[in-house]
């Protein structure tokens, strides 16, 4: 107890501080404070730690933060490709611009195949539409710009089956190339050249193929729908006329002027075409194509004008009545009505017939113009 107390040994940081008092030891803390937050050196026995730091990361002025790293890597990554898109796709005036031969030939690398596809595309339209007007289109009464577009498809069909064909026949021909290069072929005047090569050949190939229309009947299909849709008239007005006038016989003939004949494909009870020569050949039927007049006849074995000319032996005409169908002032069909029946007996057509006939072939002329 009575021994004297030992006096404490200062710090070792204390004691290198600067005799200057408190304010002196207090910037000797403050350093050394400081120097203890570097972080250790990884040991000798285990290089293959990191180092690890006594405080956190953040708390480092020294060491810069790891998204810094990326966002400058990434940074560097963006203009690197931007630079590379560049190079890639130079602009139009970095490019050397083709020469007026490499255009030239460009064009007619361009025209040549589209000339050949035109003259194929053109000739399949027509001869398939002028095949599908004349049997299709005969028999369902289509229109012709509807057997048009059916052949239409046909012709796109062949083009794109046969378009790899077409290519490949045009480039044994043995054309000279362009030698463009990539850079080249990517510039606007390239492609307008290219463009217009492709049109002109179009062009010229269908102009080509339009001289099969030289090859083909026009008024085929056309005489073919006429003649369908005047038989469908001849046996409609035929039917109705021999079940309204009660008559055993009815037929329709149409005036030929150029041949100076009269036929007809549907006449009740006979089969065929009949033809009668009105201009040389006497007979009643001619007689009202010539005079454009109707003509009763009670009995025609009296009448002078009367030839057998219907066609059957077996048949034994008595009365008939023929009307006109007029047209611009002529004649251009007649309507024969034969032995009309009242009951068991042959009678005479009176005049109610006649007035009955004549709205007949007033419908028949109306039918007939419209297929004019």
């Amino acid at each position: 107890a009575g021994e004297p107390r030992r006096r404490r040994r200062p710090l070792a940081f204390l004691a290198s501080a600067p005799r200057g008092g408190a304010q002196g030891r207090l910037m000797a803390m403050r350093s050394a404070f400081c120097t203890s937050l570097r972080p250790l050196r990884p040991l000798r026995r285990m290089p293959s730690m990191a180092p690890t730091p006594l405080f956190p990361l953040e708390l480092s002025a020294r060491r810069p933060p790891l998204s810094a790293g990326l966002a400058s890597e990434r940074r560097f990554s963006a203009e690197a490709a931007q630079a590379s898109t560049t190079q890639a796709s130079p602009a139009d005036g970095e490019v050397p611009q083709p020469t007026r031969q490499q255009l030239s030939r460009l064009f007619v690398n361009s025209a040549v195949p589209f000339v050949a596809f035109g003259i194929v595309d053109q000739s399949v339209l027509i001869w398939a539409g002028d095949a599908i007007d004349n049997t299709v289109g005969v028999c369902l009464g289509l229109p012709t710009l509807a057997a048009a577009a059916m052949g239409q498809v046909l012709s796109d069909t062949c083009g794109v089956t046969f378009g790899g064909t077409i290519e490949a026949v045009c480039l044994k021909l043995g054309l000279p190339l362009p030698g463009l290069t990539d850079a080249q072929q990517r510039l606007g005047v390239t492609k307008r050249v290219s463009t217009l090569g492709g049109v002109i050949g179009v062009i010229v190939g269908c102009i080509i193929g339009m001289s099969n229309l030289l090859l083909i009947d026009l008024q085929a299909s056309e005489r073919a729908k006429k003649a369908k849709e005047l038989e469908t008239i001849m046996k409609t007005v035929m039917a109705d006329g021999r079940s309204s006038m009660s008559c055993e016989r009815a037929t329709l003939w149409i005036v030929d002027k150029e041949a100076g004949e009269l036929w007809s494909s549907v006449a009740t009870g006979v089969d065929g075409i009949l033809r009668v020569n009105y201009t040389k050949d006497v007979s009643i039927a001619g007689w009202v194509a010539q005079h454009s007049e109707m003509a009763n006849v009670a009995d025609v074995t009296k009448d002078p004008r009367w030839r057998r000319d219907n066609g059957s032996s077996d048949f034994v005409p008595k009365s008939m009545l023929v009307g006109p169908v007029v047209r611009d002032g002529e004649a251009v069909a007649v309507i024969q009505l034969l032995n009309k029946r009242e009951g068991e007996r042959i009678a005479t057509f009176n005049a109610n017939d006649e007035k009955v006939l004549q709205m007949l072939c007033g419908h028949v002329a109306i039918f007939m113009e419209q297929l004019s």
